[in-house]
């Protein structure tokens, strides 16, 4: 049916396409702006919201007791399939960081703007495009690389390939990044530091202790004092921070759920306490340990509540703050079966209600201390044990612990991977840090033994090592197959 007299005709006054779309410099900041964005994810908590530390620290030797699900939450035992969630959020997260920087990198080199500002953008896209292949090839293996040369499908690429195209972008990009910004931009120093990491985790240790040193002589970081500090949201722009996902205060910007999924089991006012760590790990600290304060026990209820006219407290047993409390007439004491992380929450008072989505707190991807560490791993491995035990004491002595002395490369190997335990604990490195020392399985299983006897993980075996490409992927796909 048609009302007019005559059929309408469309007169085109402008197209908006990709080719002119963009063309200030405000629009090329745009471009970038859409990629840090893309990091946080496709949908709540996804990627580096909350997802990627849940994949990260779960099914690892640190972490404790699941508190919405114990002895069932198929990340931390290890009984998930290719639809699982949290999965799929970083598979989706990651490709849309891929795809929105692959369009930047296809827009930006015609763009008719200041040079040194384009080839700043286009570093930064490349940056942030390494970033995301990082963390699909070391979580995935292979996968699909596309490097904005189709639009079609295409079948999944070797590892080796994909590490090849990340070691590329964090090259290039540091080839024209400046030095040290806020946190939340990409820097040169965060580029050759994420190469450095890259390196590392495929035994290139030559290569990974020459990026680290390459960031120690830029003078651009520093070990903050206190660790306690640095985890203060007033400090969440300390040069310690290389690289982080940074949220707002404002109640309006950029977000985080890290605390919401750590601040539990009575800490907080509220929270969903998955980020719990074990306890067999937090009796591991020395007591003297300055980051034995960001773990929580011992403590009284955020929400100051009482039982039987007595003031509710939480603490595990076997460790020095639990005799104290039980033996207090005006406590009632809860016992904790895992301990929380109190990482995410410093410089906000606990006993007052907040919407900790706002508490500023940084998504940790590169700090300083883990560029020690890792030049420190290399140098060990290259039979430097003199110089490696130098830069781990450096981090040790930051912690207020004792250094290290007479250890053997083996005996030093073990004692820096104990130590990025303790340093990085909940920042979502330790994954990735057991396949790389070949302990991921056996590690793991020895966790999940002793938090649920009995149980049988006889099932947990190198085919867990990396996640699986998602059903949706799968499907949608006609270049991959089961």
């Amino acid at each position: 049916m048609v009302s007019c007299i005559k059929q309408l005709e469309e007169k085109v006054y402008s197209d908006l396409l990709a080719a002119n779309a963009y063309e200030t410099e405000e629009d090329a900041e745009a471009l970038i702006l859409a990629i840090y964005v893309a990091l946080r994810g496709t949908d709540w908590g996804a990627y580096y919201e909350y997802d990627y530390m849940s994949l990260s620290e779960s099914g690892t030797d640190t972490y404790g007791l699941d508190v919405w699900e114990p002895g069932s939450f198929d990340i931390e035992v290890g009984t998930w399939d290719n639809n699982q969630g949290y999965i799929t959020n970083l598979w989706d997260g990651a490709y849309k960081v891929i795809g929105t920087a692959n369009f930047a990198l296809d827009v930006l080199p015609d763009m008719d703007i200041d040079q040194n500002l384009k080839n700043r953008l286009i570093g930064e896209a490349k940056f942030l495009r390494g970033l995301a292949y990082y963390d699909l090839a070391f979580n995935f293996g292979d996968v699909i690389l596309n490097i904005g040369e189709s639009t079609g499908n295409l079948p999944l690429s070797p590892q080796a390939d994909v590490i090849a195209q990340v070691i590329k972008d964090f090259t290039e990009a540091a080839e024209v990044l400046g030095g040290a910004t806020t946190p939340g931009r990409a820097s040169k120093g965060a580029a050759l530091g994420m190469r450095a990491k890259t390196y590392l985790n495929i035994h290139k240790w030559q290569e990974a202790a020459d990026d680290a040193k390459a960031v120690m002589n830029l003078g651009d970081y520093e070990l903050m004092p206190s660790i306690e500090a640095l985890f203060d949201v007033a400090n969440n722009t300390a040069n310690e921070w290389i690289f982080a996902v940074m949220s707002m205060q404002d109640g309006t910007n950029a977000q985080s759920q890290l605390p919401w999924f750590s601040l539990s089991l009575g800490y907080y006012n509220g929270g969903w306490g998955r980020l719990t760590l074990a306890p067999d790990f937090y009796k591991s600290f020395d007591m003297n340990d300055d980051r034995r304060k960001l773990l929580a026990n011992g403590y009284q209820a955020g929400n100051q509540g009482m039982t039987d006219g007595k003031f509710n407290y939480y603490a595990l047993p076997g460790t020095p703050e639990y005799d104290p409390l039980a033996n207090d007439p005006q406590i009632h004491l809860f016992d904790l079966n895992s301990v929380p992380t109190s990482k995410y929450l410093g410089g906000h008072d606990r006993f007052v209600y907040a919407n900790a989505t706002f508490f500023g707190v940084n998504y940790p991807v590169l700090r300083y201390a883990d560029i020690l560490l890792t030049r420190a791993e290399a140098l060990n491995e290259l039979g430097n044990t003199t110089e490696a035990l130098t830069l781990v004491n450096e981090v040790r002595a930051r912690a207020n612990v004792a250094p290290l002395a007479g250890l053997d490369q083996g005996a030093l190997r073990d004692a820096i991977l104990e130590e990025r335990a303790k340093e990085f604990f909940m920042e979502g490195k330790r994954r990735i840090d057991l396949i790389r020392a070949g302990k991921y399985i056996e590690k793991w299983k020895a966790n999940l033994e002793a938090k649920y006897p009995g149980e049988n993980f006889d099932y947990l075996n190198d085919e867990k090592i990396f996640y699986p490409i998602p059903q949706k992927e799968i499907d949608a796909n006609d270049q991959i197959s089961n």
